[in-house]
Formats: C-alpha cells, sequence, structure tokens
C-alpha cells in the first residue's frame, strides 16, 4: 500500500514527537529519582556524622574515666592488698571511702558518668555514682557475668556492653556501659573497672536532629552485630540489621512491598556503626504529585505536537503536489505556454539549510572551544601531579647528590647530605609514634651535625647512651626541640664556642633511668625560667596543660611546653622533670621509673 507523502511525514512526526516525549518523561523522572536519593543520602551522611561526633564525645568521657582508673598506681596497689583486709574492719572500711572518693575525682564535679564500678572475680566491688544501692549476691553475679570475662580476656582493652539491666543494683536500671580489666600479673585475682552511663543518654544522643515527621529510623549497632540503640527487651523484637560494604546501598525488605534506602558510618574509635533506615517510597513522595502533572502536560504537548506536525507536513506536501499537478497537465501543446508560478516554499527551504549550515558551524566552533578547555584542564591537573613530589624523589636526590660530591672529592658535603636525607626520611616517616631511644639519638645526632657544618666549628657536642637503654621506647621527636632550643634561644647571646652534650644512663640499680640534656649557653630570663619551673611543677603534680597542634608550630618549634607534655602523656606517673643552672648554660633533666615486679618505683 503506497501512502502520500504527507502522510508519511505525518506518521513519521508523530512517531518522533510521541518518542521525544516519552524518552524526555522518562529521563525526567529518572534523574529526579536519583537526584532525590542522592540528596537524602547526603542528609543522612551529614546526620551520620553528627551522630557519630556526639556518640564518640560520649565513648570517649567514659574511655578517659576507665583508663584514669586502670592505669592510677594507688587503686591497682588497693586492688592487689584487699585480699588481705578484713572486710568488716574499720581500716577497710576507710580505705574504700578512701578509694570511693578518688572514683569521684575521677568522674569530676558534673557527674561525667552515671557509676563507676571497680569489681574483682573473688566477689569484691567498689562503687560510686548516682545509685549506691547494690544487691546482696555480688560475688556470684560477678562470676556468672559474661562480659566480665570477656572484659578479662581482653587484657586492658576497652569492651562496650550494649544496653542491659544492671546486675548490680536492686532497682535495675537500664544502662550501657565501657569495661576495662587490669593487666595484673596470673597470680592476682582478675579485675575490671566498670564506667556506667544511662541508656537515656544514648536515646537523647540519637535524637539530635531528628525529623519528627519522617518514618526513617536509627540503629546503632557493634561489630558482632549487637545492638546498642534502639533498646529492645527480647530477641524476638529485635530487627535483622544489614550488613554490607560501602556506606549506602538500597535493600528490599522481606515483604517485597517497598525498598529501603540503608546509609551507614562506622566509627574506627568505639567500633560502633551508625545506621539509617529510610523508606524509598518517603524519598520519592515529592515527586507523586509532579508525575500526575508531568502526564497532563505531556498529553497536552502530545496534542499540540501532532497539530504542528499537520500543518508542517501541509505545508511541505503542498507545493510539491502543486508542481505533480502541473507537470500531468503539461503536453506537447502547452509547453511553451504554461508557467509554474515561483514556489516560495524553496527559499525557506534554502534558509532553513543555511540555518542548519550556520547551526553546524557554530556547533563545530562550540566543541572546538570545549576540547580546547579540556586540553586546559588536563594540562593543569598535569602540573598538580607534577607539584605532588613524591618524598622519594627527595631521598634520591639527596643520595646521588651524596654520591657527586664523593665521587668529586667533597666528602664533607657528601656526609652532609646524606645526614639531612637521613633526617628527612625519619621525620616524613609518620608510622609509628613510638621509637627506640637509639634511633631517636641518631636523628638528634645527624641534626646537631649538619649545626655543626653550619656554624663551621664554633658548635662541638657529645653524646653518651648506656648500651641497656638503646632499646628503650620513647616518643618521637623527644631530644631534636629541645638542642633546637639552645640554638634558638640559648646561644643568641652567649660567645662560641658552643657546646651541647646529652647522656642517657641507668640510676637506682636499674630501677629508673634518666636523660640529660644541657648547653654551654646564656640561659633563661628569670621570666622564662619562673614559667618553665611552673610547667615543670604542674606536669610533675600531674596537672597537664592544652597540647598544642603540631600542624600549627611545625616540628622545629614544638617548644618546651608540647615536648615536656607529650612525655608526661607518654610515661604519666612513670616520669619526673627538673631544670636547673649550671656553671654555664642549663640543664635539662627527665627520669623514668621502671616497674619492678608490678610494683612502681620512684623516678625522684
Amino acid at each position: 500500500m503506497q501512502l502520500r507523502i504527507q502522510t508519511r511525514l505525518f506518521l513519521s512526526f508523530t512517531l518522533l514527537s510521541s518518542i521525544l516525549v516519552a524518552s524526555s518523561g522518562y529521563l525526567y523522572f529518572t534523574q529526579t529519582s536519583k537526584d532525590l536519593v542522592i540528596r537524602m543520602e547526603e542528609t543522612n551522611r551529614q546526620q551520620l556524622y553528627r551522630y557519630q561526633e556526639a556518640l564518640d564525645n560520649v565513648i570517649e568521657d567514659m574511655d578517659r574515666i576507665s583508663a584514669q582508673v586502670i592505669y592510677s598506681s594507688d587503686i591497682k596497689n588497693y586492688l592487689v592488698g584487699q585480699d588481705d583486709e578484713d572486710p568488716s574492719s574499720f581500716q577497710s572500711f576507710a580505705s574504700r571511702k578512701k578509694y570511693e572518693d578518688m572514683l569521684a575525682s575521677f568522674n569530676g564535679p558534673w557527674f561525667i558518668a552515671t557509676q563507676i564500678n571497680l569489681m574483682k572475680m573473688n566477689g569484691f566491688f567498689l562503687t560510686y555514682g548516682q545509685n549506691m544501692d547494690t544487691i546482696s549476691n555480688l560475688k556470684l553475679r560477678i562470676q556468672q557475668s559474661e562480659w566480665l570475662k570477656e572484659a578479662v580476656q581482653l587484657e586492658g582493652d576497652k569492651l562496650l556492653v550494649p544496653p542491659h539491666e544492671s546486675e548490680w543494683q536492686d532497682n535495675h536500671p537500664l544502662y550501657f556501659s565501657l569495661v576495662r580489666s587490669f593487666n595484673f600479673p596470673s597470680a592476682f585475682t582478675p579485675a575490671a573497672v566498670e564506667v556506667q552511663q544511662p541508656f537515656d543518654l544514648l536515646s537523647q544522643t540519637m535524637e539530635v536532629g531528628r525529623n519528627e515527621t519522617s518514618n526513617a529510623k536509627v540503629y546503632v549497632i557493634n561489630d558482632k552485630g549487637e545492638i546498642f540503640y534502639p533498646y529492645y527487651a527480647s530477641d524476638a523484637d529485635r530487627p535483622k540489621i544489614p550488613r554490607w560494604a560501602g556506606s549506602s546501598q538500597e535493600i528490599k525488605r522481606s515483604d517485597g512491598v517497598d525498598t529501603d534506602l540503608w546509609s551507614q558510618i562506622r566509627s574506627d574509635f568505639s567500633g560502633l556503626t551508625v545506621l539509617i533506615q529510610q523508606p524509598k517510597s518517603e524519598v520519592m513522595q515529592p515527586i507523586a504529585h509532579l508525575r500526575r502533572i508531568t502526564l497532563i502536560l505531556g498529553l497536552f504537548g502530545e496534542i499540540v505536537s501532532l497539530l504542528i506536525a499537520y500543518i508542517l507536513t501541509a505545508g511541505i506536501a503542498s507545493p510539491i503536489r502543486y508542481l505533480q499537478k502541473r507537470l500531468e497537465k503539461l503536453t506537447i501543446d502547452n509547453i511553451t505556454t504554461s508557467k509554474v508560478k515561483k514556489l516560495h516554499n524553496i527559499k525557506e527551504i534554502g534558509k532553513l539549510y543555511a540555518t542548519f549550515e550556520e547551526m553546524r558551524t557554530r556547533l563545530n566552533h562550540s566543541l572546538n572551544e570545549v576540547i580546547q578547555s579540556q586540553k586546559r584542564e588536563n594540562a593543569s591537573h598535569l602540573h598538580a601531579m607534577y607539584a605532588q613530589m613524591n618524598p622519594h624523589f627527595l631521598f634520591n636526590t639527596l643520595t646521588s647528590m651524596a654520591s657527586y660530591a664523593e665521587e668529586s672529592g667533597f666528602p664533607e658535603y657528601a656526609r652532609i647530605s646524606q645526614q639531612l636525607s637521613g633526617m628527612l626520611r625519619y621525620s616524613t616517616n609518620s608510622m609509628s609514634k613510638t621509637v627506640s631511644l637509639k634511633q631517636e639519638i641518631h636523628y638528634t645526632i645527624q641534626y646537631m651535625e649538619l649545626m655543626r657544618f653550619r656554624y663551621e666549628g664554633q658548635f662541638t657536642f657529645s653524646v653518651y647512651v648506656d648500651p641497656q637503654l638503646e632499646e628503650e621506647p620513647i616518643p618521637k621527636f623527644l631530644l631534636q626541640p629541645l638542642v633546637e632550643n639552645s640554638f634558638a634561644h640559648g646561644f643568641q647571646q652567649a660567645r662560641p664556642p658552643w657546646m651541647i652534650d646529652i647522656s642517657a644512663q641507668v640510676l637506682d640499680e636499674s630501677m629508673s633511668w634518666e636523660i640529660r640534656i644541657g648547653d654551654n649557653g646564656s640561659g633563661f630570663t628569670d621570666i622564662s625560667f619562673a614559667e618553665t619551673q611552673n610547667l615543670i611543677q604542674e606536669l610533675n603534680e600531674g596537672r597537664i596543660r592544652q597540647l598544642e597542634s603540631l600542624s600549627t608550630h611545625g616540628l622545629g618549634h614544638m617548644g618546651i611546653v608540647n615536648t615536656l607534655t607529650r612525655c608526661r602523656l607518654f610515661w604519666n606517673d612513670e616520669v619526673w622533670f627538673s631544670l636547673k643552672y649550671r656553671p654555664q648554660g642549663m640543664e635539662y633533666t627527665i627520669k623514668i621509673r621502671r616497674m619492678i615486679e608490678g610494683v612502681p618505683t620512684d623516678p625522684r
């Protein structure tokens, strides 16, 4: 069946318009759905970050209290000697009162933790907090506690216990807790500290920023899949929480009715994972009304496109039909008299072709601009990549410079290049915050060798380290900042030659050891000396100032405050500082005590 050209054009335009309307609607809804899901995932991600930060703050407060307790030498000694006390004696009552007050001091005046419990597997129990009423059969409860046995096996690492009714109080309040065990030798009865917080605090933390009109649900689980929030009294009520790799996932419900959008974030500090479950139908609800409006507009557009298609096809077919009729009437008799009127449509088609060519030219020009822009962007990325120089390139360059200097007869320059390469490698290797004394001494010697080269014989140094101490662990960048302080301040007002001496030796029959750093500089001003002595007194008494950020000051400008404070945080009560004048210059002394058969010695 042969169709007229107008019919063919009309059907073609109709099919094309229908495809365009349908595909545009499909792409619009698909892209809108994706945008809604992405925006909702971003919103959930921001909410998860807020939940994680608030939850980590709560856990960090609990962990700080537990760490203070298990590292307290007084509490350790009390728990070790508690077995020899008569529980009914006045001395035992006074001791319990003393250590209840110590637990109160750890908790602070604001009651950071609701309850702090000290317990031993032999039934000993000491508590401080808002609920001092305990049950009578504590020994049996302690020995039957599964999470307490698990905490003892962790040997001092923290254990987060999901919300549960307290085993120690009569009214059985709902708590979640953090537990750490004391690292006692096997000959002593295992002991642990439990820091409790009410479940209401966890509930309030997870309700921050919640949208009351949303059907989204929030869950908190640990790596074992145990649910911390919300609380379910029975296993039958607990939902099955899905586990997957990544931050978000669409998961179909078991009933197959709806799909949920799940988002999650895991805290490396607490080991807890916060999840948000939100029905996808709720996310797509804003476009439900828009779908109906778009459908009506699509039908109206389809009708309009059909009308336009008819008019266009008629306009294109009309001159062709006119020409056809004139050709049918053309005969040999009227060939000279029959005239064909000028077809104005030919000019419009010519203009349309010219417009198309102009559009093609502009499109080609625009495409060239896009290509050139992409080339410039790629070049910028390449320059940025070149700017991110790998530290190994610097190491290799310094090594090459050292080899070249050695071959060229400049061994001193070769040695300096090798030492600078070693310092750069040591300072850029941030895998560990703890190094051996031998490694730190080697790094400091390299620094002083460079300073001796810089000042051309006006500076000397001496180093002595007891071989027994070479593998002692110390905080990284301990010695070099103190040595640099001598150059920055001690030698500024002193005439050369300058001298720095460093020694590390064992004291008191191996019960403690010390590090001494001295110089022959001009010493401190009276104000600086008084401020430094105040800092040392605070640190020796266990009061720690706010540690300044290393990223702000740099490794070469950490100063005395940060260096000594880091020592106190590293060794806790095992370290003692002193600063004194020498006949010429100043001398720092850092004494560290060792543990002998589980009993700490006094470093002083």
